[in-house]
């Protein structure tokens, strides 16, 4: 795509389909990249005064946040800044899903949105609504991080994942911005060799230069063409997503594709968008505050967000279930940086002794081993449980033993480590991977 292209999608035809359907996402565009230049003092007092805004809609508009500030004691005007946003109790996924209509404001006629709902990755999936505000916020916002990199709006990218990231009954907005930014959908819910080929040869075929999709798909599709000597030089950019990026994954596609790699961090029933804008700095949306509760230690801990843009389905501090690092000091962005992103709440597992884990953390160790894949189980605060995918013919008593120890020796004394063995792990139903693969070239 070339500079003129990317000028008549932003300057012409963007605008043209946002003014017929109502959205918003150019004018947010525009709006984030003037806001990149604020100071950091600005874009805090910007943040207060939309919270401020937010917290009077949720108080004046829905029966839950009225009933739980009467019955606090509190009134919208006790909440002026993020500090003051401690006053106010966690929001759990089980409070949505049971008082679901208690979130949505009486004035919802008034407010453009859209239904949605979560995966269910590790439940029962939960509904809510978003504002078309909010989601040409976090369209914006992708827009502005990608435009980082040598990617230029319009070109065109491969989408690999699955019905989370595309949908065969995509909405007529959802088309038109597909056909806008040109992306492919390729689905990676069984990834073989052939289906890899496959693949390279369409986006060698298309010109397709960019790869954006779920980390673990993009690692076996690097690791295929790393393996048989592909050619794949034409790939300029990867952006992964929607997974944990494991430095096995990331080592692997660096090494295969010799290009950068942005992992994108975000939750959308949160409202967070991040982006790994330089490596280990994620630049936090502004539309999101982030804060860390039960903190495992400085500035790591479970991430709760606020997102001051939804007022069709107002949400303040909503635990999402992740773990993140949140940076203590940065100067090179004026918002909320996260340096690292440990995975959901049941990734870190924290033990009795005091020890702390995190499953993508073993990465480096089970390199060492002949272990096709791997997963880490918390059975409770005293045993920890590792399923194995051994490499037939190679795995031996002599590797137990020494994986056996190491382990322990990571789990502590007084926590029982065992080692149970699978023939295969199973994506799940959404093409997301709740195991770890393990790169055996290494």
């Amino acid at each position: 795509m070339s500079k003129i292209g990317e000028i008549l999608r932003l300057n012409i035809i963007l605008p043209i389909a946002e003014k017929v359907k109502g959205l918003k996402a150019l004018q947010w565009y525009h709006r984030i990249l003037d806001m990149n230049t604020w100071p950091k003092e600005q874009i805090i007092e910007w943040q207060n005064m939309q919270l401020r805004d937010f917290v009077r809609h949720a108080y004046e508009h829905t029966s839950y946040y009225r009933e739980l500030f009467d019955k606090l004691g509190l009134i919208p005007n006790d909440i002026q800044t993020i500090d003051d946003l401690k006053k106010l109790p966690v929001l759990t996924k089980d409070i949505i899903r049971a008082r679901f209509n208690d979130f949505v404001p009486d004035n919802i006629d008034q407010i453009p949105h859209r239904k949605d709902s979560t995966g269910g990755t590790t439940g029962e999936p939960m509904h809510y609504l978003t504002s078309e505000d909010t989601w040409g916020y976090i369209t914006a916002a992708k827009m502005v991080a990608w435009k980082t990199t040598s990617y230029k709006y319009g070109d065109r990218f491969a989408a690999l994942g699955s019905a989370s990231l595309f949908k065969k009954k995509a909405s007529l907005v959802r088309r038109i911005y597909d056909w806008i930014r040109q992306e492919i959908p390729l689905n990676s819910m069984s990834l073989s060799n052939e289906l890899c080929q496959t693949y390279i040869n369409k986006m060698r075929r298309e010109k397709i230069n960019y790869i954006y999709g779920y980390a673990s798909s993009i690692y076996l599709l690097a690791k295929y063409a790393h393996d048989n000597q592909v050619d794949v030089s034409f790939i300029k950019g990867v952006f992964t997503t929607s997974e944990n990026l494991t430095p096995t994954y990331r080592a692997m596609i660096e090494k295969t594709f010799h290009c950068r790699v942005m992992d994108c961090y975000g939750c959308r029933d949160a409202g967070v968008a991040c982006y790994e804008v330089k490596p280990n700095e994620y630049y936090v949306s502004y539309g999101s505050i982030l804060e860390i509760i039960n903190p495992i230690q400085e500035g790591m801990g479970t991430v709760v967000s606020t997102n001051v843009l939804n007022y069709a389905f107002p949400v303040i501090r909503y635990d999402y279930g992740d773990v993140i690092q949140m940076a203590t000091t940065q100067k090179t962005y004026n918002g909320q940086v996260i340096t690292q992103v440990h995975g959901r709440t049941s990734d870190v597992l924290q033990l009795d002794n005091g020890h702390v884990l995190t499953s993508p953390g073993f990465t480096i160790l089970m390199n060492k081993f002949d272990v096709v894949a791997y997963d880490i189980q918390k059975i409770s605060g005293s045993e920890i449980k590792m399923q194995i995918q051994p490499v037939t013919g190679k795995w031996n008593s002599e590797q137990e033993s020494i994986l056996t120890r190491e382990m322990q020796r990571f789990v502590g004394e007084g926590c029982k480590f065992s080692i149970e063995y699978v023939d295969h792990f199973e994506p799940l139903k959404n093409g997301k991977r709740r195991y770890f693969m393990n790169d055996l070239s290494v």
